[in-house]
């Protein structure tokens, strides 16, 4: 599909679902100035994806009841707006998307919810991405180059340093519209971030130098540096640890998904299997591919879970490469309940 003809697709998918969301609107009662209750008093969270959800309820705990509109097997871009769903926004407390335009539903979906609490500006509309930096910010914009995101690459929650700022988020929202328990959140918040340092980097590391300090280098790409110049290479664990053969590998991926968690874990991505974002690859593309994973001697292909695979299959048996299918949310499958099991997953299926 041209650029020009993705463009119009994607325009008539939210035509066609914003008439769907009117209509439940309409039809349906609704009470914009008071929402349902949770049982037990429980703050009622709604969030776009599972992994959203995952990262609530660590910082949510029995104060919350969360659900997910996504299912875990779908592209997040586009998620059908059913009256369903509409019904879970319209009774939540707390609303949480992880922005950048990752999900292109959203809007339609909180404006016609009725629900006050989660509208554009209110504290009940948690926002994941913010104060998150992002990857591939376009300096400017064509509709030539595919379905670019205006804001850069919205797949941020791949990159665990980034979950930090993703629950210190949601931790500021559940503060802000449930004040009483507050000091709640937070503790569960910096038992988050304990657990995510012991992960990445190895419990013995995070108390030698401190998560914080680990986190800051890390983020700056200063961390192995730091390390060696200290003598402490032997002190290093986690997921760092883990990840050590990727360092300078090159793998193709289908989707520009993987940019913060390959820049986390050391490998690079010359080149997708799409021609350009939401295009499938044309045979110029995919040999184009072909040529580059010989030259480069590139031997892995990682596909997301709800991408056909036929390109990457015949570019495999091209070039000899091996076709690594992952998913990208948790609960995608049994291994991936939770966001450590996710990256736990992640790392394993690419080592060589």
């Amino acid at each position: 599909m041209i650029p020009h003809r993705l463009a119009e697709a994607r325009m008539r998918y939210l035509n066609k679902h914003c008439l769907m969301i009117l209509i439940v609107f309409f039809i349906s009662p609704i009470n914009i100035e008071k929402v349902n209750a949770a049982p037990n008093g429980k703050l009622k969270v709604v969030t776009t994806l599972p992994v959203l959800k995952n990262l609530a309820e660590e910082i949510g705990g029995d104060k919350v009841q969360v659900e997910a509109l996504a299912d875990p097997h779908e592209d997040p871009h586009f998620v059908q707006p059913r009256p369903t769903l509409m019904k879970r926004g319209r009774e939540a407390d707390a609303f949480i998307e992880i922005g950048l335009q990752l999900e292109l539903w959203t809007e339609n979906l909180i404006n016609g919810s009725g629900n006050l609490k989660i509208q554009k500006g209110q504290p009940g509309l948690i926002i994941a991405s913010t104060n998150v930096p992002t990857l591939e910010l376009p300096q400017s914009l064509s509709r030539e180059w595919g379905d670019v995101h205006p804001y850069g690459n919205p797949h941020i929650w791949l990159d665990p340093i980034n979950a930090k700022q993703i629950t210190e988020n949601i931790a500021n929202g559940f503060k802000a519209i449930d004040q009483a328990n507050a000091a709640y959140y937070e503790q569960r918040l910096a038992a988050f971030h304990h657990k995510i340092d012991d992960a990445l980097f190895g419990a013995d590391l995070v108390r030698e130098i401190g998560g914080s300090k680990l986190t800051r280098l890390a983020r700056q790409g200063k961390l192995l540096e730091y390390l060696k110049t200290r003598n402490l290479d032997d002190k290093l664990g986690g997921w760092l640890k883990k990840a050590e053969p990727l360092a300078g590998l090159k793998i193709i991926s289908y989707h520009k998904t993987w940019v913060y968690f390959a820049q986390r874990f050391g490998f690079t991505i010359p080149l997708e299997l799409e021609e350009k974002p939401g295009i499938e690859p044309s045979a110029r593309h995919r040999d184009r591919v072909i040529e580059t994973m010989k030259a480069q001697n590139i031997k892995t292909i990682l596909v997301e879970q709800f991408y056909k695979r036929t390109a990457a299959d015949y570019i495999a048996e091209q070039t000899g490469a091996r076709v690594v299918v992952v998913p990208i949310d948790v609960g995608s499958n049994a291994s991936t309940p939770t966001y450590f099991d996710l990256i736990d997953y992640l790392i394993a299926s690419l080592l060589p």
